[in-house]
């Protein structure tokens, strides 16, 4: 049987594996906040895997406001609800990069 990935695995694959891999059903393992989410892949990450997830973030956050959390519903199928991290999805993502870009410069 074929695997079926999220539509987002094609368009977005960086941040697909980054939110499948980090905000999956068991992500408080890696903290209970974003950040400490966050935090921790940047701890287990390699500089270079980072700028590609901050690259989608970007990228997606350009395909507009209107209709952002029912598409990254559909692109990403997360085991989790972003809003329950921040009062809507963009300011998830803007939230998420902003610590994937933090640990970027602590990095350096």
């Amino acid at each position: 049987m074929p695997v079926s990935h999220p539509k987002g695995h094609k368009s977005f694959p960086e941040l697909s594996a980054f939110i499948g891999c980090w905000f999956h059903q068991d992500f408080d393992i890696h903290g209970d906040t974003l950040e400490a989410v966050v935090r921790a892949c940047v701890a287990e990450s390699r500089p270079s895997v980072l700028q590609p997830v901050i690259d989608d973030i970007d990228r997606f956050l350009a395909t507009g406001e209107a209709g952002m959390d029912e598409r990254f519903l559909e692109y990403f199928r997360p085991d989790i609800i972003p809003t329950a991290f921040r009062p809507t999805t963009r300011d998830f993502l803007l939230a998420v990069r902003q610590e994937l870009r933090n640990g970027l410069k602590r990095e350096r």
